[in-house]
């Protein structure tokens, strides 16, 4: 009897393709339309979020640099190491400092050997190598401008990493910063007197202009960088005179020149509403983008303190003559000069910014309001060698070896109603 064999049933197995190129095809041929719109969408979905990422890398290269990629360990390391109790104190690295302006929520201070930015508590969040013999700090909302005065490079930076890096062929002699990050520069020339140089963040020059004529002192943008104030002085025979030149910065035109006779320009400072606050050796001047110049306060070299400018505003103490006071202090905010306000002692340091006015004596410092009417002391603050303001009314006291932050909670702060 021959013996019948019963077939083995074939296992029920798609065979699924090794090959990415091979299952794509699949994808495509497939005849439910779900899935080839399915595998049409992945296909789509990939390559934008490769040229996304391409595109980021572009874009934000400077964030993957090793100057970054340092700075992101050191801020982990040193918020691993703030203390409970530290965050009205920052502590230089380095242990000393040059400079120092407002930046975000803490201080960019600069040594010679690096610029740091800092938050209370000592958390350092970016430092950035100098190697500068002079180096100044300028600030804004977003970026820090350093540059060596005397010298010739300079740096722009945001939070995470440096946007511009330059170094010149000639000294500089003077720099400003805007709001947006464009900066600008003044330099002294072979060849020429002076130059002014506008650069935008990235450190590409947009606006330049020598002079073998006048010699420039000061440069400011205004608050939307499309006009630069410049301030310089022409020697006219046996004097001096000042002149404070409006240029567009796009096209390069000369809008205005305003002439300051027998003046010689100290300090300047853009306004929000097309005036520029001008500080010379006989008072000060208020200049208006279309040229018309106003004497607002008659005040001899000698008898002039300190001043202080940070943003559109201007704080100045002169010694005073009238009353008992002995000496007065002035702000300019938004073109108008606020009427003197007396104090009984002399400052070593002002700070000006929207919140008000920061003055520092031997007692401590003081904090007046936008309108001059004193708010706060504290006698704790004394020795400081530089003063800042933020918007908020906070006291940053520069130290040599920290940094101090007071407010009107602080210890030793005390409330002032009577009007000085």
């Amino acid at each position: 009897m021959n013996e019948q064999q019963t077939p083995q049933k074939k296992p029920n197995i798609i065979r699924f393709p090794v090959s990415p190129g091979e299952r794509r095809r699949l994808l495509r041929e497939s005849k439910d339309p779900r899935v080839r719109l399915t595998g049409m969408l992945r296909m789509i979905c990939g390559w934008v979020l490769l040229i996304g990422t391409l595109l980021f890398l572009v874009t934000n290269y400077r964030m993957f640099s090793p100057t970054a990629v340092q700075s992101f360990f050191e801020y982990a390391v040193a918020g691993l190491q703030q203390r409970e109790g530290d965050i009205t104190t920052i502590n230089y690295e380095g242990g000393s400092l040059s400079d120092g302006a407002l930046f975000q929520a803490g201080l960019a201070y600069a040594n010679s050997d690096a610029l740091y930015l800092a938050r209370p508590g000592s958390v350092t969040t970016m430092k950035y190598s100098l190697g500068y013999s002079s180096p100044v700090v300028e600030s804004s909302t977003d970026y820090a401008l350093v540059y060596d005065r005397g010298g010739t490079k300079a740096a722009l930076v945001n939070s995470a990493a440096p946007t511009a890096e330059l170094e010149l062929s000639s000294p500089i002699l003077t720099g400003s910063l805007g709001r947006d990050g464009h900066f600008v520069l003044v330099t002294d020339e072979q060849g020429y007197r002076t130059t002014v140089t506008v650069f935008a963040s990235d450190g590409k020059e947009v606006f330049k202009y020598q002079s073998s004529e006048y010699y420039i002192v000061a440069a400011s943008l205004s608050p939307d960088s499309s006009t630069l104030a410049v301030l310089a002085f022409l020697q006219n025979g046996a004097s001096l005179d000042s002149h404070v030149l409006f240029y567009n910065v796009a096209g390069g035109d000369l809008n205005a020149d305003a002439t300051l006779t027998d003046a010689l320009g100290i300090e300047l400072c853009y306004l929000e509403n097309g005036t520029a606050a001008v500080l010379c050796d006989d008072g000060l001047y208020l200049v208006r983008r279309g040229g018309d110049a106003e004497h607002v306060l008659t005040v001899a070299a000698s008898d002039l303190i300190t001043v202080a400018t940070q943003g559109s505003a201007m704080a100045l103490a002169t010694r005073s003559y009238a009353g008992d006071a002995r000496c007065d202090l002035y702000t300019v905010r938004g073109s108008k000069l606020s009427a003197p306000c007396g104090l009984d002692e002399e400052p070593s340091a002002l700070a000006v910014s929207a919140a008000g006015t920061a003055v520092l004596t031997a007692s401590g410092v003081s904090v007046y309001d936008t309108s001059l009417t004193p708010t706060w002391h504290n006698s704790d603050a004394v020795g400081a060698r530089h003063l800042l303001l933020t918007d908020d009314g906070t006291v940053y006291a520069l130290y040599n070896k920290n940094a101090r932050l007071f407010t009107s909670h602080s210890e030793h702060s005390e409330e002032l109603t009577d009007v000085q």
